[in-house]
């Protein structure tokens, strides 16, 4: 899947999110919530062969559970993934961090697995929710480095 096929439904996510799920924003509730209504807007644009997953850091290969060991031995967490659920996390589609607009603690962790983690995806998102939709920030990483920051907008 190219880039600009992702980059369309993350933004009809985010749109989707918005539009369905501002009240959280709007009230402040947790990032684990926004998390989860994101990863269900990210699920209704049917990234084919892919699941949506939060903090998903297994595969199951041969009725065995192991760890996707990316950087750290007890694998690596990350807020959303686009997963084929299989041992290699190479044949993740892409992954994402979230965090709100109003929340600086543990960005540079964030960045730095994301740096991690698109070395062997194609892409990586990270999306800082703010209390409007057009003030949403995106950062793009591909294969280990910061591409480009850009603000939600909507076609």
């Amino acid at each position: 899947m190219e880039l600009s096929e992702i980059n369309e439904k993350v933004h009809k996510a985010i749109a989707l999110f918005y539009q369905e799920d501002s009240f959280l924003i709007e009230n402040g509730l947790c990032e684990r919530c926004l998390i989860h209504r994101l990863a269900i807007s990210l699920e209704k644009q049917r990234f084919e062969g892919y699941f949506v997953d939060c903090e998903y850091n297994k595969s199951h290969l041969n009725k065995k559970t192991i760890r996707k060991e990316v950087s750290n031995p007890k694998g690596n967490y990350i807020d959303i993934v686009l997963t084929k659920r299989d041992a290699d996390y190479k044949d993740d589609l892409t992954c994402f961090e979230v965090k709100k607009s109003t929340n600086y603690q543990g960005r540079k962790k964030d960045r730095d697995k994301l740096k991690i983690l698109t070395n062997g995806k194609k892409f990586g998102f990270y999306i800082i929710l703010s209390n409007k939709k057009e003030k949403t920030k995106i950062e793009l990483y591909q294969r280990g480095n910061f591409i480009q920051v850009y603000s939600f907008k909507e076609d």
